[in-house]
């Protein structure tokens, strides 16, 4: 996120400013700033090296992408590189100093820092290297990009800090970015870059990038050029005789900057052993004196560098054009001095005119009352059609747009008719407008065939478009007749194009007669027909828009509806949410407090037998936490569908009383009736033993829990051929009834069986003496919900068993049904299974 957002228009001042800057704080290491400077760009020749983890990874950030300024600002406070910069941060960060590459030159070349010092540049804060902000510019509204071009020159400065009001910093501004707005195209096409050229600081290709340090910091440069000694052998023809001469020149190979020492500097090189030729940036594009300021400044935008060599013809180095050369130019003074000297030449440029005025005043007085004459009736053709072309702008409608024109054509130019034609996609022309005089014959509606739409195209290729006479002029026999059955001795037609395709034209028919088509004429109606051609592309264009718009209005209301829905869903799920986490909660709390309060109670307890009753409390206490987590981890493993089931072999007749034998028991110790009905000789069927025994174990556990002492429940299983309509055996009583289906999911297909492996619908059906009210019935498959007054025995339980139910019934591809009514409850789950004969 940027640090200041800029208004959508803004002044050349404020879209200067670099609002992404490089910023640290007073303890970063100038290792790591060094290495945030050396990968804003990498241009050199110097090999890639891997940064230590312990150094930001600039490339990997978005906002880091946009940075134009290779300086890092010093500031109290800063916002953390790993989170999204704010507004808020960044106006809280004050600036304490600046760091820029010339700084790290100027250090490497006194030999206060190099990669064989003592002093190690990661325990070296940039607070002790960076130089204080000296000059500053304060952001507002009277402020403008000239004061800042009066900073960089009064004050030879690279980059200025930008504040606002509060002195907290805004961002920076630089040479490149300030010609980067400004772009005075003018300005720089009077210019010539050997008005401004500046001497370079050059050295041999064998000079180390340390003695190039030292030449930047002694000559306070930011590049030297890198040259070789040429010589080359000249003839020169003297009367009888033909002298040589040598001409010696340093030509121009790479340039250095102080980015590529800096960047050395952070790959830990030895500068004093590595050569300009090693790292120079070898291609150069050169300028010639000649050439215009403006031709630098679009080569420096497109090459995305801020120097240029200038050379000679022969190639030899004649001087060097910076960013700073183009801002001068823009300087007030600068321009002051062009304009006094601009006016000079207007001056006397003026007096020669004057003179020439002189010369030539009869003669262009004679011309003047010549073209006088014409004018008159050029203006009278001008009033006409801005009359016709304000007529057709008043609408929209295409009709009424073309129908429009033709009348007005037809009334100013007197013609019998006037008619527009538009080219069908067949290459076939239809007559869609008309406006006819008295007494002739009506073309609308007539197709033009392909062959005369094909010579018309030819002939407007060619820039004929007036025939004074049809039976002077050689037409096919196809197009006389037509002509002959429209009856016209003379017409124009010019092409009506939109984006350079025909799309039709415009006819004006002379029938009477033959008619001498005037050349102002024929412009009239090229004029008119670019303007027909601009309202259709309009009427077009708006019936587009008018169709979108009705597809975004539609499209608005079925996403309104559809976040209306998403908001509704949210919201309950949002409620549901609350509720279980407040049902959980109180849950797992239970347990604990009881636990709690047992464990208090054998602490004190005094005797043995007391002490024996806590702990049964105690470890019913541990088994109830066990269970709810087991059954809420459970819940959760299906309700994720991320288990896959394991389904094998699952014989009813064997593993039938293994599941039912607990449950005898605990009938009997409650003289409880438990009625076991099942079809004889049981199959085999395919499905899950775990899950299997899980849902008749907590259902045959619901119904001995919630049947009275004395009361009755059942067991009964059935099954069926998945083909045969053969009727259940399943006993309702009551009116209430509620069941779920099998919902998709992701748990594992049932698989196929083998050849003798058949499909079948197995039932098992629990029902016990206990109604459950008809209003209650929609929620006994919720997390965590109890039938209010149905344990009057206060056996408890977690509230999870019949939800644990419905998933395990739903991986096994089933659906489960309840009714309750007449004193008797009844549970029914239909699986679909393979069952092995």
């Amino acid at each position: 996120m940027p640090f200041h957002q800029p208004p959508i228009y803004s002044s050349a001042l404020e879209q200067a400013i670099d609002r992404h800057p490089l910023i640290v704080t007073p303890e970063t290491s100038l290792l790591e700033a060094i290495a945030l400077i050396s990968q804003l760009q990498n241009k050199c020749s110097l090999p890639e090296a891997n940064l230590a983890k312990d150094i930001i990874n600039v490339s990997e950030s978005s906002l880091w992408q946009q940075v134009r300024a290779r300086c890092i600002l010093v500031v109290k406070n800063k916002p953390s590189l790993h989170t999204n910069l704010s507004i808020n941060n960044h106006r809280r960060s004050s600036l304490l100093g600046i760091l820029t590459e010339g700084d790290i030159v100027r250090l490497i070349a006194t030999g206060k820092i190099n990669n064989h010092t003592e002093i190690s540049l990661h325990k070296l804060p940039v607070s002790e290297v960076m130089s204080p902000p000296s000059i500053t510019l304060t952001e507002s509204t009277n402020q403008d990009i000239f004061t800042a071009l009066s900073l960089f020159r009064q004050h030879q400065i690279d980059y200025l800090p930008v504040v606002d009001r509060h002195a907290y910093l805004v961002g920076v501004l630089t040479r490149e970015r300030i010609r980067q707005v400004l772009q005075p195209s003018n300005i720089f096409k009077l210019r010539r870059v050997s008005e401004l050229m500046t001497t370079p600081i050059s050295a041999p290709q064998d000079a180390s990038l340390l003695s190039i340090a030292q030449l930047m910091s002694e000559h306070q440069v930011s590049c030297v050029v890198i040259t070789q000694n040429k010589e080359l052998k000249m003839e020169k023809p003297r009367e009888a005789r033909t002298s040589i001469c040598y001409y010696s020149f340093q030509q121009p190979l790479g340039m250095i900057a102080e980015y590529d020492i800096v960047q050395a500097q952070f790959l830990e090189l030895n500068l004093a052993n590595y050569t300009a030729s090693m790292v120079m940036r070898n291609s150069l594009f050169s300028l010639k004196p000649s050439d215009s300021l403006w031709v630098a400044h679009q080569e420096m935008q497109q090459q995305q560098i801020q120097r240029l060599v200038v050379c000679g013809s022969r190639g030899e180095m004649l001087g060097l054009i910076t960013q700073t050369s183009l801002l001068q130019v823009l300087d007030p003074t600068e321009m002051y001095r062009a304009v006094k000297q601009l006016q000079k030449s207007v001056y006397q440029l003026q007096a020669e005119k004057l003179e020439l005025l002189k010369s030539r005043n009869a003669k262009l007085e004679e011309e003047v009352r010549e073209r006088t004459a014409k004018l008159h009736e050029q203006l009278e053709r001008d009033r006409l059609l801005t009359k016709i072309s304000l007529r057709i702008h008043q609408s929209l409608n295409l009709d009424e747009i073309i129908n429009a024109t033709v009348a007005e054509v037809q009334q100013i130019l007197q013609a019998d008719r006037c008619t527009i034609l538009r080219l069908e996609s067949t290459d076939v022309g239809i007559i869609v407008a008309e406006s006819v005089a008295p007494g002739w014959p009506s073309t609308l509606g007539n197709i033009v065939p392909k062959t005369i739409w094909e010579q018309c195209s030819q002939a407007f290729v060619q820039e004929h478009y007036a025939v004074y006479n049809i039976d002077q002029v050689n037409l096919t026999p196809e197009k006389i007749t037509q002509f002959k059955q429209a009856e016209i001795k003379a017409f124009i037609a010019v092409p009506i194009l939109q984006d350079s395709q025909l799309w039709g034209m415009m006819c004006v028919h002379q029938c009477h007669n033959p008619r001498e088509w005037q050349k102002s004429e024929v412009d009239l109606l090229l004029q008119l027909a670019t303007q027909v051609a601009i309202a259709i592309q309009q009427a077009q264009l708006y019936q587009q828009v008018q169709n979108l718009n009705s597809d975004l209005e539609l499209q608005v209301q079925e996403r309104t509806a559809q976040l209306q829905q998403k908001i509704q869903e949210l919201q309950q799920l949002n409620v549901l949410k609350d509720d279980f986490l407040s049902t959980v909660s109180h849950e797992l709390r239970t347990p604990l407090a009881n636990m709690k309060m047992a464990i208090h109670m054998l602490k004190i307890s005094p005797t043995i037998e007391r002490r024996q009753i806590y702990l049964g409390i105690l470890e019913a206490e541990c088994a109830r936490e066990t269970d709810l987590i087991n059954a809420l981890l459970d819940l959760q493993r299906l309700e994720s569908s991320t288990s896959s089931i394991n389904w094998e072999s699952v014989n009813l007749q064997c593993w039938l009383p293994t599941i039912i034998e607990s449950f005898k028991s605990r009938a009997q110790n409650r003289h409880q009736v438990f009625k076991i009905d099942c079809d004889l000789n049981l199959p085999t069927i395919i499905s899950n033993r775990a899950s299997l025994a899980r849902i008749l174990a907590e259902l045959l556990n619901n119904a001995c829990k919630y049947t009275p002492n004395g009361g009755e429940f059942t067991l009964k299983i059935h099954y069926n051929r998945e083909d045969e309509n053969k009727p259940e055996k399943i006993i309702k009583k009551g009116v209430g009834n509620h069941s779920h289906r099998n919902r998709e999911t992701n748990f594992s297909p049932i698989p196929n069986s083998h050849s003798a492996s058949s499909s079948y619908k197995v039932k098992f059906i629990v029902s016990n003496q206990a109604e459950i009210p008809k209003e209650e019935l929609p929620h006994i498959f919720e997390k965590f919900y109890r039938v209010p007054n149905a344990d009057p025995w206060k056996q408890g339980g977690t509230g999870l068993g019949l939800a644990l139910v419905q998933k395990l019934v739903e991986q096994l591809g089933g659906e489960i049904q309840v009714v309750s009514g007449d004193g008797w409850t009844t549970f029914t789950v239909q699986l679909t299974v393979n069952c092995s004969q």
